[in-house]
């Protein structure tokens, strides 16, 4: 049968973000981005049958049979925490484990701007954390939790599906409340955080108009809100919030989020030939213009500002590439496979496309 803490321990040695484990195939890895086979054995439908149902609870598992799928995350000791992601696929189920370090990211040895550090420090507004799956959201928001718990009393109140980081109280009392297990959903959870006095609160998912609304909510009745979203640029995280709501309302949702907004951070994680994974960012830190430019609708204007705003920290993803390759840290053609307008960015950077 398999041993899950041998997989486990392989991952570890080869820095893998991710393992893979499917039926009739040896499990993968994913590291730097690229999927590797292991040296393990193909797997049996027992097998992984055999994997999941030991991770979850009895309540999980009737989840998992009722839904054919579910994301939850376990704690293995000398492993750490998993994230978990499990579903039924021709009879047999497939899962996907995301390994989460043991201790909490630490904000510049994860790269963070300093720029984005400081935002911890903010009293109210909402902050975005954005990015692909895999490019360091999760992280982000711990690191800006652990800054906020290290720096200042306050009460924190969390809401992840699942919970991936665990947070000690230090000068904050943090409260890490889990979608599906600790509460039925993420509107309930809203609507429960800001009847409990928080200080900040913290969304890892807005799938919703309502709970978008209760997001904006918080942060206009003086909370300090981070959220996180699976969107590769400043214009098209604005645009996807005021896309939740209803037509009738995305005029006033538009208004909403610009008078609440503080900063919308973007990153990407860059798999280079050498075998490393270097960030990019795309920072969005509002200013007067810059809100007026949001309640108009004026994207193209907002991302010409957003350039020339570097003396305000902010830069596009393409001017982050364009400084990688400056520097050496990246190629010019991994900077234009990155890049949200590959064809300017290679005639800026002379590259063939």
């Amino acid at each position: 049968m398999i041993d899950i803490g041998q997989i486990l321990s392989e991952a570890r040695r080869m820095r893998a973000s991710d393992i893979h484990l499917s039926v009739g195939a040896v499990p993968k890895f994913r590291v730097h981005g690229e999927l590797t086979d292991s040296n393990f054995h193909k797997l049996s439908a027992a097998e992984t049958l055999e994997t999941l149902v030991n991770f979850m609870t009895h309540e999980q598992r009737d989840r998992f049979e009722e839904e054919g799928e579910i994301e939850l995350s376990v704690s293995i000791r000398d492993f750490g925490r998993l994230r978990v992601n499990a579903y039924k696929q021709r009879g047999s189920i497939t899962i996907a484990l995301r390994l989460v370090d043991k201790e909490l990211p630490d904000a510049a040895q994860f790269n963070i701007p300093p720029a984005v550090v400081r935002l911890a420090g903010e009293k109210k507004g909402l902050v975005i954390m954005t990015g692909p799956s895999g490019s360091g959201k999760t992280s982000m928001l711990a690191a800006m939790i652990d800054g906020i718990n290290s720096s200042r009393a306050c009460n924190i109140i969390t809401l992840e599906d699942p919970i991936e980081f665990l947070h000690k109280n230090n000068m904050s009392t943090i409260n890490q409340r889990e979608i599906g297990l600790d509460v039925k959903d993420y509107r309930t959870a809203l609507k429960s955080a800001l009847r409990a006095d928080p200080d900040v609160i913290v969304v890892n998912r807005i799938s919703g108009a309502e709970e978008a609304s209760l997001v904006l909510t918080a942060a206009e009745t003086g909370r300090l809100v981070f959220a996180a979203m699976s969107t590769n640029s400043v214009p098209e995280t604005i645009s996807s919030i005021v896309d939740i709501f209803p037509q009738q309302e995305r005029t006033m949702a538009r208004f909403r989020l610009a008078d609440n907004l503080k900063a919308i951070v973007t990153r990407q994680l860059i798999h280079t030939s050498q075998g490393m994974s270097v960030p990019a960012y795309e920072l969005l830190f509002m200013t007067g213009k810059l809100r007026e430019l949001v309640r108009l609708d004026k994207s193209v204007e907002l991302y010409e500002a957003m350039r020339e705003g570097a003396d305000k920290d902010m830069v596009t993803m393409d001017q982050s590439l364009t400084a990688l390759v400056q520097s050496g840290t990246i190629s010019a053609e991994e900077a234009v496979e990155a890049a949200l307008d590959p064809e300017a960015l290679a005639k800026s950077l002379r590259v063939d496309l």
